[in-house]
């Protein structure tokens, strides 16, 4: 019996969270409320807030559910395929499959540049471990002879970046053919 409210609470958590990356996503950090994402998944302010007892740590919850799946996801997919160019466009396929989350990053990474931004130290952090990250990653990539000595992990993310908004800016943009071009020239 106690096993069903303990699922409940977990389902519960889990749409507070899809809710907030929504919000936060389209409207901004500070664009979307506390009252909003109760709102959102017929909850009270206080049931929201009995999941996540701050804005702050309903965000950082928000962005880091994505951050923990997204390098076990890559690392394994690489070892998978033994390709880290399918393995880049299978990264950028599965961030095209999900907009909302790909707009929450790109919103929240711009508005967290301001260092009172609530995300300030959190994208910090992130940008600086996916810096390190995405270096090993192309060292490595070197090491298997998969991409050449001008490849970097700076740039990579800056491309990937970059394309991200061109194609939320545009949705018929297509990233995965300039991803793929960029890609040749590192190969």
């Amino acid at each position: 019996m106690t096993k069903k409210p303990y699922a409940v609470g977990i389902a519960r958590r889990q749409q507070i969270l899809e809710a907030a990356g929504e919000l936060f996503s389209v409207r901004g950090y500070r664009g979307a409320s506390m009252r909003d994402v109760a709102a959102q998944v017929n909850l009270t302010l206080a049931g929201v807030l009995h999941y996540f007892p701050s804005k702050e740590e309903l965000l950082e919850s928000v962005l880091q559910q994505r951050t923990d799946t997204s390098v076990p996801w890559f690392e394994q997919r690489w070892e998978e395929t033994g390709s880290f160019r399918q393995t880049m466009m299978e990264l950028a396929g599965r961030n095209m499959a999900d907009p909302g989350m790909v707009r929450l990053f790109v919103t929240l990474s711009a508005e967290a540049t301001d260092p009172t931004h609530p995300a300030h130290d959190f994208f910090v952090k992130r940008y600086r471990t996916s810096r390190e990250l995405f270096s090993r990653t192309i060292e490595r990539a070197q090491a298997r002879g998969e991409v050449n000595s001008r490849a970097s992990g700076p740039q990579l993310i800056a491309v990937l970046d970059g394309l991200q908004v061109q194609w939320l800016l545009e949705p018929s943009f297509d990233l995965a053919g300039e991803l793929s071009r960029y890609l040749d020239t590192i190969a």
